[in-house]
């Protein structure tokens, strides 16, 4: 494989300008698809995160229905829309993770 920096130094450019932020060594980190005012929503001391319902995108799974099992198990989490934003990719796993995973960075807001 032959290297050429110019096309590596394109990538990276296109990469960074669609905000991927890549750094160092050109291995892109994640960056969340949260605007960093959610992400820095902090809970109330000795808040503990319940644990949800995995949702994994097959085929008979109901997006609906997670969507409202998702929000009965915030509980009191579900009083906060930034909470109930920052928390919700704990609710995904497999293909449902990896699809929010190449969602653009921030690009929910609601």
């Amino acid at each position: 494989m032959v290297e050429n920096p110019q096309i590596d130094q394109m990538i990276e450019q296109a990469l960074n300008r669609h905000g991927f932020k890549v750094g160092y060594a050109h291995q892109p980190y994640f960056v969340f698809v949260f605007p960093d005012y959610v992400l820095q929503s902090e809970l109330p001391r000795g808040y503990k995160i319940p644990k949800f319902s995995k949702f994994t995108k097959k085929l008979r799974e109901s997006t609906i229905e997670h969507a409202t099992q998702y929000q009965i198990e915030c509980g009191e989490l579900a009083i906060d829309e930034f909470f109930k934003m920052k928390y919700f990719p704990s609710s995904l796993m497999k293909n449902a993770f990896t699809w929010f995973t190449t969602l653009p960075p921030n690009s929910i807001y609601t």
